[in-house]
């Protein structure tokens, strides 16, 4: 672990700023598809081609035209839409600790996510510009745990990395920055923040 104090906060922002949880249109659409939820969110979002499309490789037209077809869709484009972003849920507790930590450190995102994503998150939650930067894995072409992404992070940052401390739900998208000399937390689905932080003095 690197010895020297934090300077700079980078946080992921799903299981971290905001809840993932399957809502009532994407549960109804995956129903009308003849899915259950499971087999529904496993074809939108995990396989290659939504790791393509977080890496920015495909328009949001492409993408969900695609889904579409795959899904048997066509005729519910706009309802696939909704659905597609209907996972996202506040966490109040960890936006106000970010505000909180923001008076006293420059606090930035580092998300593998899309321009769908995050088109929807941007207009419904307010606290996209207390960031800065925003390092979304679509614009930079590169997905975590990929050192791309992190190195971008550094980049438009400025921050040292034995400075910074990236905070994830995934212990897997924590390997690559901690080889590079960053501090590093995983903090799972549930844990508590606060008392986390204060092993790096925060």
């Amino acid at each position: 672990m690197p010895t020297l104090p934090v300077t700079h906060i980078f946080f992921d922002l799903g299981n971290i700023l905001v809840g993932l949880q399957s809502g009532a249109k994407l549960k109804a659409l995956a129903t009308r598809s003849g899915h259950t939820v499971e087999a529904f969110c496993e074809k939108i979002w995990s396989h290659e081609r939504a790791h393509d499309y977080e890496r920015g490789q495909y328009s949001c037209q492409e993408y969900f035209d695609h889904l579409a077809q795959e899904l048997n869709l066509e005729h519910a484009m706009n309802d696939l839409r909704e659905a597609f972003c209907d996972i996202f849920h506040p966490l109040p507790e960890r936006v106000a600790l970010a505000h909180a930590l923001a008076k006293r450190y420059p606090v930035a995102l580092i998300s593998n996510t899309c321009a769908a994503h995050i088109r929807f998150l941007e207009a419904n939650f307010d606290f996209f510009p207390l960031f800065r930067p925003r390092i979304y894995s679509h614009e930079v072409g590169s997905r975590k745990p990929h050192p791309r992404i992190y190195e971008v992070a550094i980049q438009k940052s400025g921050a040292p990395p034995a400075q910074s401390l990236f905070i994830d739900d995934l212990a897997e998208n924590l390997t690559t920055p901690s080889e590079m000399g960053w501090h590093t937390l995983h903090l799972p689905p549930g844990s508590d923040l606060a008392p986390s932080l204060r092993k790096f003095g925060i």
